[in-house]
């Protein structure tokens, strides 16, 4: 299976949201953009089609973390500890080391997360619905409506049943202080094997969000996915306004069934 393809089901099925691939990619509220395998592809904003929307803010944050289950091996070491066999930290040094047990295995660290959102989405819906009907909204865009914005993160994902990564932080730090996702500890790689992704303790990331998108309604009965709007047009849309909605978007919906 595609890297981006396990990521975003693996951290679906954890949080509830869709992955941003590359996890390292900036989005905005009021993004509008396609889903092709597994990517989110900016197109515009809101903002460039005159549709103006307030945001309702989140102020409680919250640390997040998820880490492939049997796969993912954290260890902490201390300054002034010795160091295991075979591991290129020294005695004196503190750091993490992490090792993974198999393909695409994910580490998944965000800390001080909030999940700010369009407020009145019910408005925004009947916005783009309009704009479909009239031909000035594709059938397969969709609608950044929510985010989940991290102070800092780190995101790994393994690219054989040997990768391992070691982290050296600056001095004088406990194992117990140990945060592979804190950016005070000045994490730096001392050695990487077989790491399709590593991003460590970077700031200001948006690694998780929700999106919606027209979506069909045939014989008032819901179909999520392309399948439905392949048969519905914009005047046909006009002619029959139960046809069609404006409902959460799925990665799913827009896969091509390739595993490549």
């Amino acid at each position: 299976m595609r890297t981006e393809k396990s990521y975003t089901r693996e951290l679906k099925q954890q949080f509830g949201y869709l992955a941003t691939w590359l996890p390292g990619t900036p989005l905005k509220l009021g993004d509008i953009g396609t889903l092709n395998r597994n990517t989110f592809t900016k197109i515009a904003n809101l903002s460039d089609l005159d549709i103006q929307f307030d945001i309702e803010a989140d102020t409680t944050k919250s640390n997040i973390e998820h880490s492939t289950h049997g796969a993912v091996s954290i260890t902490n070491k201390a300054s002034g500890t010795i160091a295991p066999p075979g591991s290129v930290l020294g005695d004196t040094d503190a750091g993490i080391t992490v090792e993974f047990s198999k393909e695409n295995a994910i580490l998944f660290k965000a800390n001080g997360t909030l999940s700010p959102s369009i407020k009145n989405q019910i408005k925004l819906g009947q916005d783009i619905l309009d704009l479909y009907k009239n031909g000035k909204w594709a059938k397969d865009w969709v609608v950044v409506t929510e985010l989940v914005e991290a102070d800092s993160a780190s995101i790994l994902i393994s690219s054989s049943s040997q990768s391992k990564i070691e982290l050296k932080a600056k001095g004088g730090i406990t194992a117990a202080k140990m945060d592979i996702a804190d950016i005070d500890l000045g994490l730096n790689i001392a050695f990487s094997k077989d790491l399709s992704t590593q991003i460590i303790a970077e700031s200001a990331l948006t690694p998780l969000f929700r999106a919606k998108a027209v979506k069909g309604r045939i014989l008032r009965s819901p179909v999520f996915g392309q399948k439905s709007m392949e048969i519905i047009t914009p005047a046909s849309a006009k002619n029959n306004e139960d046809s069609i909605l404006f409902g959460y978007a799925e990665y799913d919906e827009y896969d091509d069934g390739s595993d490549d």
